[in-house]
């Protein structure tokens, strides 16, 4: 029989390449606050304001996968931090409680987390052991793994993965970057010394599929490839495919912060993630650069 597995937030882009990569090999159950998705055989409700979970979605679960949590791209109002928070966070707990009263105890837990956990003004390498931040987002993605971490308690193996930016060429930073580029328009988001730490969307389902399969990995990871770029180093990739002769324009910070107002610190990201553990670990990647992404 094949082992089962759960997966929160089915909605997103890396949940739904998990499930492409996982379904061959397991039985793949997920979660959804909407009920007309519901078929009770793969698919079941849960409300985690309410703290209802169906029972049935977890029986003779061997792992589950935490990728639910409304999204940080949203305005950054009181309602939504708290959206944000409780999808995350209260939606880890509400899967520890349920699994404990119905003493399920699954072989793996695996949480998705942030490099926001550093802090939005960060600076420099950040390994896993480097301080967290104190703004509000890096103490959101501690109490996020704090929550997965409960689930020790369950003798679960738990991997928290600090997910920088999913790339595909499909990707609006990729795809419309090369439309515009295309037309004779290459633009930089605020300074050009702007940090990219990414990962192509197949390698990070990739590894949440091998930490499943080898007990090795235990604990965070900078979900990141080694090969971070500028702002500068993007656009110039970019031309290369696109149009060589593109004029290059940049869009100032004070624009940014107009258009977003806090949530422009998403975009000017100034630290590197030290991915020396992912390697050590064993992980390879298929996607090692940009190029390779674009082409």
């Amino acid at each position: 029989m094949k082992e089962i597995i759960l997966i929160t937030g089915n909605n997103g882009m890396l949940a739904k390449e998990a499930i492409k990569i996982l379904s061959s090999n397991y039985e793949v159950r997920t979660l959804t606050t909407q009920k007309k998705k519901v078929n009770n055989k793969s698919i079941f409700y849960w409300d985690i304001s309410k703290k209802l979970l169906d029972p049935k979605a977890l029986k003779n679960c061997k792992h589950i996968i935490h990728l639910a949590g409304y999204s940080i791209l949203k305005r950054w109002t009181t309602k939504n931090k708290n959206k944000m928070y409780e999808s995350r966070i209260k939606g880890a707990e509400l899967l520890f409680n349920k699994c404990r009263e119905l003493n399920i105890k699954p072989k793996t837990f695996i949480s998705a987390s942030a490099m926001g956990i550093y802090g939005l003004k960060a600076k420099g390498e950040k390994n896993e052991n480097s301080n967290i931040g104190t703004d509000w987002v890096a103490q959101m993605a501690k109490d996020w793994e704090n929550a997965a971490n409960a689930f020790k308690k369950l003798e679960s193996r738990v991997v928290k993965m600090r997910i920088s930016l999913l790339l595909s060429k499909k990707f609006p930073l990729i795809k419309y970057n090369l439309l515009s580029t295309k037309l004779g328009v290459a633009p930089i988001i605020g300074s050009k010394k702007n940090i990219i730490n990414w990962i192509h969307l197949k390698d990070a389902a990739r590894f949440i599929q091998e930490a499943i399969q080898e007990e090795k990995y235990e604990g965070s990871y900078n979900l990141a490839t080694e090969n971070s770029v500028s702002q500068y180093e993007l656009i110039n990739i970019i031309k290369k495919q696109a149009c060589p002769f593109a004029v290059i324009i940049t869009i100032p910070n004070f624009l940014l912060k107009l258009v977003l107002g806090e949530r422009e610190a998403i975009l000017n990201v100034k630290l590197k993630l030290v991915v020396d553990k992912l390697i050590n670990t064993g992980f390879k990647y298929n996607y090692h650069t940009l190029e390779e992404v674009i082409e």
